[in-house]
Formats: C-alpha cells, structure tokens, sequence
C-alpha cells in the first residue's frame, strides 16, 4: 500500500527524486532476490533435489491468519507500553530469517549470523529510514529467493489476484489496512520501505516518519509479492524471469503517478497494479 495518509497540501516538492529512489529500493530488492533464487535453484538441480510446491490456498490461509492476528494485537494488547517491544521482537526475527537465508546463499553461515544480527542490533539501537530499509530489502529478498521456489507461476497469479481485491477492499471500504498502517508508523516498526525525498533523507530517524508527513512507504507485501512472481520463474530461465520483474516495475511507476495525481492526498492500495503489470508480463514471457 501507498502511505502517505489523507493530506489535502503536496508534501511531495521533488516527486521524480522520490521516484527514483522508490525505483531504487525496489528493484534492488527484486535484484537481490532473483540472485539468490537462481543460485539456490541451481544447487536444487545439481543436487536433484524436487521442490514440492505450497499450496495457495496453504499460502492464502497463512496470510490471512497473520493479518488477523496482528490487527488483533494492535487494537485488543492492554499493555500499551509493551506493543512496540512485542511488535519490534516480531520483526526481528522476521529479519533475522531473511537475512541469514540470503546471505547464506553467499557466506557460510556463522559469518550469516554475525552480519545480520549486528544490523538487527543497528536498527534496535539507531533505528533510521537508512538501516530499515536495509533490513526489508535483505529480509524480503531471502524470504522471497526461498519461498518463491516453492511457488508455481500459475499459483502466483491465483494469489496476486485474490490479494489485489483484498488489498483495494482492506484500503477503501473496511479500511482496516490504513488503521493497521497508521498504529505500525506510530509504534515506529513499519513493515515497509520508507521512501525520502532525497539522499539526506536517509539519515533521518525512524521517528520522523509520521502519517501524513514527508515520507512515502511502500508496503512490504507490495514488494514481495512480484519478487515471488519472479522467482517462481526462475527454473524457466532468466529471461521470463526478468521479464515478470520489469513489469512489476511498470505497475510500480503507475502507481506513483497515480498517487502523485490525486487532488486529496489519500492512501491508495499499490498491489492491485502491480499485480496487473506482472500478471502482464509473464503472460508476454510465455511467448519467449
């Protein structure tokens, strides 16, 4: 989901900068990920070793599952003190596996370990737009490497279409995705790349990105999910693979001219066009 919470004034001086680095962050993202599963893929071959695909309505059940949970936490935990610290243990160890699978396609795994947790420590202690975003894209990239290959492309594109309609249903009638948003950004774990308007903004601190402010956050799932499209094209050959990416990166650039445009600033759901312009591409891929 496109963040940046109703606003009726442009908080956005220079959008094609904030662009450029949303284009950035995510395609370094997608990069790292199709890396990663390729090299994994390629190991899965040498070895002989058969992948037995997840179910998506296995993986469906377990999105919806999460998604209540946290909203469920959210809006009932009494202890309002002890959310950011539950919710900041949670993430943790989300980053945590992502990392260490990506980085133990590269390192042996105590140097995995060593590295992804001194980030982990970064984040607890300075957390900053810089070391959050860091951590997303090694946390969505392994993530993605790993269980896109267990994902089929017809699977993905049953997926990508049930959590489209969900995604515009979650944002502009029950709402609940923007109060789930909003609560994250105010409890300063955010499950999203947080987008600066230039380079400078990087450094600012995690505290400054507040609803409705300067920064624009980009939702995790709006990230991983083409990753896993991609990915689960990898034992087809690089080229559908990369074809499925680039798409995603269309419907990435559409939906910020679509946010940019709009008259009153409002959140708006980002997958729904993302989906269509992978959906797109690896329709264009099967003529390859």
């Amino acid at each position: 989901m496109l963040n940046n919470e109703e606003i009726k004034t442009n908080p956005f001086p220079h959008p094609l900068k904030m662009l450029f680095w949303e284009l950035v962050l995510f395609s370094l993202t997608l990069i790292l990920g199709i890396s990663a599963a390729f090299k994994i893929n390629r190991y899965l071959t040498e070895e002989e070793i058969t992948i037995t695909p997840i179910p998506p309505s296995n993986f469906l059940l377990t999105f919806f599952i999460a998604t209540i949970t946290i909203f469920l936490l959210i809006n009932f935990f009494k202890f309002k003190k002890g959310k950011p610290i539950f919710f900041k243990i949670i993430f943790s160890l989300s980053f945590f596996l992502g990392g260490i699978f990506l980085f133990n396609t590269w390192l042996d795994l105590i140097h995995s370990f060593f590295l992804i947790t001194i980030l982990i420590l970064w984040w607890l202690k300075s957390p900053s737009v810089l070391n959050q975003n860091i951590l997303m894209i090694f946390g969505m990239a392994g993530i993605g490497a790993t269980l896109g290959l267990k994902l089929t492309p017809q699977m993905l594109v049953i997926i990508l279409i049930i959590l489209s309609i969900y995604d515009w249903v979650a944002v502009y009638k029950t709402k609940h995705m923007v109060k789930m948003a909003r609560s994250m950004i105010e409890m300063g774990v955010i499950s999203a790349i947080v987008i600066p308007q230039s380079t400078p903004g990087f450094k600012s601190s995690l505290g400054k990105v507040k609803p409705g402010g300067e920064f624009l956050v980009l939702g995790g799932g709006d990230i991983v999910l083409p990753l896993l499209f991609s990915v689960s094209m990898a034992p087809f050959g690089i080229l559908k693979s990369s074809i499925v990416a680039i798409f995603s990166l269309f419907g990435v650039l559409a939906n910020f001219f679509v946010f940019i445009k709009q008259k009153e600033r409002k959140p708006m759901p980002a997958l729904p066009l993302i989906s269509l312009f992978s959906i797109t591409g690896y329709l264009i891929s099967l003529s390859f």
